[in-house]
């Protein structure tokens, strides 16, 4: 399951740069007024500046003295006098920087005063979407996340993870779901920059499985990524919308073009951002390895000295690094893959993905043949997700079976079975390590069945151009390919989607 993200840096960032506009403008004084007023018009000033003050300590990030004085303000009759605009954005202020200071109820009480004065306030609502996250209160963040969304002028500055964690939330709730995705949709969200055209994808389901079909031409009019593309063609829920005459609808050119649109975007300027990191996966797909590497030499060779970057950027080098480590190994250059899925798991471990490349790191040994220190490096992780304790056990479960610890391999077993609704996919790669193809076919048949995971399913049997597999996936590779060409699950197949054969490598590698 995605992590959580607090938003709060987010807002940290949104709301010290908007200071200027937010704080409290101060009362002029009128030369026409009389003596009684004008004291009035003092006092008034005064509070003002004090306000000035306090918002500027909570942007600089003293937000204690900030609390203390917003809470002697917020009680002042003086701030009664202000206008809906200034009284609203002074509490928002107070609400957050309570939130800072760990004081939910006094931020949720400024916070719901805020939104008295400005109902609907997009800013107010993103800031109790933070707050809601960091109670353990999914729904009522997707209540105001999609509030928010709907009264923002523009694209709301929303962290990716928070909303991979709240469609994780959803996931059982494809109505409530759909609301979001079409609120992100109709914002213009986009994801580090980049149209999220995995979540459109996912709108685009739901809208075929929740008669909203006249919805769907707009929502793949967003969808030009080449995996996208192919989970379109691939799932005969889209036939109505997919013209596979159409160049746009050709998974090969779609990657070339959206290339050149990555380019076109501000590629050349190499900053480390998800362009960059789309840009690296988009040319493994059109198997340009040395690209990749071309790419990403520099940044490899500048960790490997031991460099580190902030830590805004370390989420995407890590994932830079990933596409290497996919472009090494298929060049056959084994070892410095593994050193580089090394380097990944250092750097990830300075942004919010750490685990992940953690978790990469030891499939990509158990690849590798290395089954004792894939389990090693999976041993080490603490506080997974369901799906988490499930990807563990996999890599325990084989290596228990390896050096022939029944009773270990026994308990991992256990553990995947217990997770198997949450994580098919793992609970069949551990029926396919033990050679049960009957079970494991009625597992893939499963998901080829659930509106959830139809579409994964189906991509992960399209005819790719594939690598010779690793030592350690020899043999499970082998069974896959196996499960796949069997009669039921080709049945299967073929009442719901169809395979296809591309030019184009996919994220298997080997299958």
């Amino acid at each position: 399951m995605p992590r959580c993200t607090p938003l709060f840096l987010l807002l940290f960032t949104a709301l010290a740069s908007a200071s200027a506009s937010a704080n409290v403008p101060r009362t002029s004084t009128s030369p026409s007024q009389p003596a009684a007023d004008v004291t009035m018009d003092a006092a008034h000033a005064a509070y003002a500046q004090q306000w000035d003050t306090a918002i500027e300590q909570s942007s600089s990030g003293n937000t204690l003295a900030a609390l203390i004085a917003m809470e002697r303000l917020m009680e002042s009759p003086l701030l009664a006098d202000f206008d809906a605009e200034r009284r609203g954005r002074a509490a928002h202020f107070a609400g957050w920087t309570a939130a800072r200071q760990k004081q939910p109820a006094l931020a949720r009480r400024y916070l719901q005063q805020a939104l008295q004065a400005l109902p609907g306030d997009a800013q107010i609502l993103a800031t109790l979407v933070s707050m809601d996250l960091n109670d353990d209160q999914p729904a009522l963040a997707v209540e105001h996340l999609t509030q928010a969304l709907a009264r923002a002028n523009g694209p709301l500055p929303i962290d990716h993870h928070v909303i991979s964690y709240l469609q994780h939330h959803l996931r059982e709730q494809p109505v409530q779901r759909m609301a979001l995705l079409q609120a992100l949709f109709d914002n213009g969200w986009k994801s580090g920059g980049i149209e999220p055209t995995g979540l459109w994808l996912a709108l685009a389901t739901l809208q075929a499985d929740n008669g909203r079909g006249d919805a769907i031409p707009a929502t793949l009019a967003r969808i030009d990524s080449p995996g996208e593309i192919i989970r379109l063609r691939s799932d005969k829920r889209f036939d109505r919308y997919v013209d596979r005459t159409d160049a746009r609808f050709d998974p090969v050119k779609a990657a070339q073009a959206h290339l050149d649109a990555l380019r076109v975007s501000g590629l050349l300027d190499r900053d480390l951002d998800a362009r960059l990191v789309d840009f690296s996966s988009t040319l493994l797909m059109l198997d340009r390895n040395e690209e990749v590497l071309a790419l990403t030499n520099d940044l490899a060779e500048a960790v490997a000295e031991g460099q580190s970057p902030s830590a805004a950027k370390a989420e995407w080098l890590g994932w830079l690094l990933n596409s290497r480590i996919g472009a090494l190994r298929r060049l056959g250059r084994t070892d410095e893959a593994l050193a580089t899925a090394k380097l990944a798991a250092r750097i990830g471990a300075l942004g919010p993905d750490g685990l992940e490349h953690q978790m990469n790191l030891a499939f990509v040994l158990n690849s590798l043949g290395q089954t004792q220190e894939a389990g090693a490096v999976m041993d080490t992780l603490t506080e997974l997700s369901g799906y988490g304790q499930a990807a563990q056990a996999l890599i325990q479960f084989a290596a228990a079976r390896q050096r022939g610890d029944a009773s270990a391999a026994a308990a991992a077993r256990a553990v995947i079975v217990a997770q198997r609704q949450d994580a098919r996919l793992f609970y069949r790669e551990m029926l396919l390590e033990e050679g049960d193809l009957d079970a494991a076919a009625a597992v893939l048949i499963e998901q080829l069945r659930s509106p959830l995971e139809r579409s994964d399913a189906l991509a992960s049997l399209q005819d790719m151009r594939v690598y010779p597999s690793l030592a350690g996936d020899v043999r499970i590779d082998a069974a896959w390919r196996e499960l796949k060409q069997r009669a039921d699950v080709q049945a299967e197949v073929a009442r719901v989607g169809r395979i296809e054969r591309y030019d184009l490598v996919g994220s298997t590698t080997s299958r």
